[in-house]
């Protein structure tokens, strides 16, 4: 539900597909040298040209993490087998956004109760009085 209306209803798979934002790439890339820090320019030019609209996520040391949004997972893990050894990728993984990432989409679409509401200043009471109740 969002905003009071419901949005979706499925299994967990159908939601992931159907809302998920695609598959996330993860790599870790190796240096030529121990010493060295590893190059991740050729790997970043080779995911911008091969996945256009791509988004990088994250940037380590070592570790590139990407989400793509428009390809099938056939062509992710064809094209990053086929440039493994030459883009020095030692690892990677591949997954699918998670339900908790579907729900944090629909999560952002939620206006909140104060965004809509114009919230008025209380007016100020007068002092009150007390008296003590008289016994009969």
């Amino acid at each position: 539900m969002v905003n009071g209306t419901f949005k979706c209803l499925g299994t967990i798979q159908h939601l992931k597909y159907k809302f998920g934002d695609g598959y996330v790439v993860t790599m870790k890339i190796k240096a030529a040298k121990a010493s060295l820090s590893p190059e991740l320019e050729p790997v970043e030019s080779f995911m911008e040209s091969s996945f256009p609209g791509c988004v990088q996520r994250e940037k380590h040391y070592n570790t590139l993490q990407y989400e793509i949004a428009s390809s099938s997972l056939a062509r992710i893990f064809q094209l990053v087998v086929a440039n493994k050894d030459r883009l020095s990728i030692e690892d990677y993984s591949v997954s699918q956004t998670t339900l908790d990432q579907v729900f944090v989409n629909f999560a952002k679409q939620q206006m909140g109760e104060d965004e809509d509401v114009t919230l008025h200043r209380r007016t100020a009471r007068k002092d009150m009085k007390i008296l003590p109740v008289k016994g009969k």
